[in-house]
């Protein structure tokens, strides 16, 4: 057992040394330790209890320290996304929503993860909510930047008697936020969108989606539509290919409002990045975090292409 209790006290030694340092015993670590669970010598016990397992301490050690490393990586949210607001009593209701997670705590490093795990996230909003349920830890994703102002979920609902009230609410927006497409390049306009032209008999524009959440999936559909082309082209007839794709946010009075991408068979540069909004029915549209995807290898002559 003394070996064994030597070899125990090695590991957690090492296990110490090995922690990055120095560790910040802020507010956030508090909320993060877990209330113990209060215990005592059995009332009524005749006998003495067993020796303490030294063992079993350091595997439940390794295990905690294993699983909380799994659950939240500290500096996650720091390092990829910039806070917009914090310390708000209402939740992000707007466009772009793609999804919620439960979390077991406030922990804004691990909503930046899911965030980071889902598919054309770029914005996400961590608040707590007092429901029937009780006290739940809400993170909730968007693929569209928001601001404050689109946090006006402020709760109020009665549930049989019990008010939900939303607390603690924050919202945090990824620094890049431009995506990599594999078999694309881009080239961003910022706050305009492609107007292309038609130089020729043959309208290179193909349409708009605005069931997209990001890149990937625009560039998804841009190869969906030249491979369905493809296929219903007769043998040694022509088709359209998609070749380009510009990625946009639309804004309503600066609140996010829909994400668009519209497909062409050519590629444009930012000198046709003309469409700046417009205001329309009392309200203001603008254009935000616009990039334009050209293939790398380009399919056809201005997007025409022959079925061989």
């Amino acid at each position: 057992m003394k070996v064994s209790i030597i070899a125990a006290a090695t590991a957690l030694l090492a296990l110490a040394t090995a922690a990055p340092t120095p560790q910040d015993f802020d507010g956030e670590f508090i909320d993060s330790i877990p209330a113990p669970t209060a215990q005592g010598a059995p009332a009524g016990a005749t006998k003495s209890g067993p020796d303490v397992d030294v063992d079993a301490l350091v595997e439940s050690t390794v295990s905690d320290i294993s699983k909380r490393g799994a659950i939240s990586k500290r500096g996650v949210a720091s390092d990829n996304f910039v806070k917009v607001f914090d310390n708000w009593t209402g939740s992000t209701q707007t466009g772009g929503y793609l999804t919620f997670k439960l979390l077991p705590s406030y922990d804004v490093d691990l909503c930046a993860t899911k965030c980071l795990a889902n598919t054309g996230c770029v914005f996400f909003n961590i608040y707590d909510e007092t429901n029937p349920a009780g006290l739940l830890h809400k993170c909730a994703l968007y693929s569209m930047p928001s601001t404050k102002g689109a946090a006006t979920n402020f709760g109020g609902q009665d549930h049989g008697g019990v008010i939900s009230v939303k607390s603690l609410s924050a919202g945090y927006k990824k620094k890049a936020l431009q995506e990599d497409v594999p078999g694309y390049h881009y080239e961003c306009f910022g706050d305009a969108s492609i107007n292309a032209p038609q130089p020729g008999p043959v309208d290179p524009y193909m349409g708009v989606s605005f069931t997209t959440t990001s890149p990937s999936v625009c560039a998804a559909a841009c190869d969906a539509k030249t491979a369905y082309n493809l296929k219903q082209a007769p043998l040694n007839g022509t088709y359209r290919a998609c070749n380009f794709f510009d990625f946009y946010n639309v804004y309503r009075d600066s609140i996010p409002y829909q994400t668009a991408c519209t497909f062409y068979l050519i590629s444009y540069d930012a000198s046709f990045a003309t469409n700046f909004g417009q205001k329309r029915n009392g309200y203001q549209y603008s254009i935000g975090e616009s990039c334009g995807y050209t293939r790398d290898v380009l399919i056809g002559v201005d997007g025409i292409a022959t079925k061989v």
